[in-house]
C-alpha cells in the first residue's frame, strides 16, 4: 500500500457521523466522489457488482458527485482533520484512510511505513480501528456485520453504503467501548489493523 503504487482514485465514499446527534440513518453526511470511472479504472469486478447491489450508482456520482479535490481542501479548512479532539473511527480502512491521504496532500503515498503513519498521525491525530479494538475481547471475532450482530447493534439503511456504514460503525464502536473498556482508549488508538504495531 505504501508509495506511489495505489490507482489514482478509488471509490471511497465518505460518510460523516456527530456522537451527539440522536440515532438516525438521515443524520448523517455521506459524500460520493465523481472521480472514479468503471469504465477507465482498475477494479476489483466482485467489488463494484457488490457496490451496484447495495444501489452505487456510478454513472450518477460520475456526473454529479464531489471533486476530490476539493472536497480535501473543504475538509481541512473545516478543522476536521488535523484535529486531536475529533475521533475518527475505522473497521479494517487502511486503504481508505491511503485514499483519504491522496486527496488532503494531493501527493503520493510516502514510500514507507513510517512515513504513512506520520501522515496518518498528523491528520488523523485520533483514530480507532475497531477490528484492532477487537484483539483485546477474547470472545469477539468476524467483519462488521458480524460483530454488530453480536454486539446486538441494529442496522439502519442499506450494507455497503457509507452512511449506513458508517452509523453501525459508530453505533457499533460505542456499545464495543462501553461492554468491554473501562476507562480511556487512548492507549489503543493511532493503529490500523494489519498496518503498523498490529501487523
Amino acid at each position: 500500500m505504501f508509495g506511489p503504487g495505489l490507482p489514482g482514485f478509488f471509490l471511497v465514499p465518505v460518510s460523516f457521523w456527530h456522537v451527539q446527534r440522536a440515532r438516525s440513518a438521515t443524520e448523517r453526511d455521506e459524500f460520493n466522489f465523481r472521480e472514479f470511472n468503471v469504465n477507465d479504472d482498475v477494479f476489483a469486478n466482485d467489488s463494484v457488482e457488490l457496490l451496484k447491489q447495495s444501489g452505487i450508482d456510478f454513472k450518477k456520482n460520475n456526473e454529479n458527485g464531489i471533486d476530490a479535490r476539493r472536497f480535501g481542501e473543504l475538509l481541512i479548512s473545516s478543522g476536521i482533520v488535523l484535529n486531536d479532539s475529533v475521533y475518527w473511527v475505522t473497521f479494517h480502512s487502511g486503504y481508505d484512510f491511503g485514499y483519504l491521504l491522496k486527496v488532503l496532500t494531493c501527493q503520493n503515498l510516502p514510500d514507507t511505513q513510517s512515513g504513512f503513519f506520520s501522515l496518518i498521525n498528523m491528520y488523523f491525530p485520533t483514530i480507532f480501528d475497531i477490528k484492532h479494538l477487537m484483539k483485546f475481547c477474547n470472545s469477539l471475532h468476524g467483519g462488521l456485520n458480524k460483530l454488530a450482530e453480536l454486539l446486538e447493534v441494529e442496522r439502519i439503511g442499506v450494507c455497503h453504503q457509507a452512511g449506513s456504514d458508517s452509523l453501525l460503525t459508530a453505533c457499533t464502536f460505542r456499545k464495543l467501548k462501553d461492554n468491554f473498556f473501562s476507562g480511556s482508549l487512548e492507549k489503543y488508538a493511532g493503529v490500523l489493523y494489519g498496518l503498523g504495531v498490529d501487523n
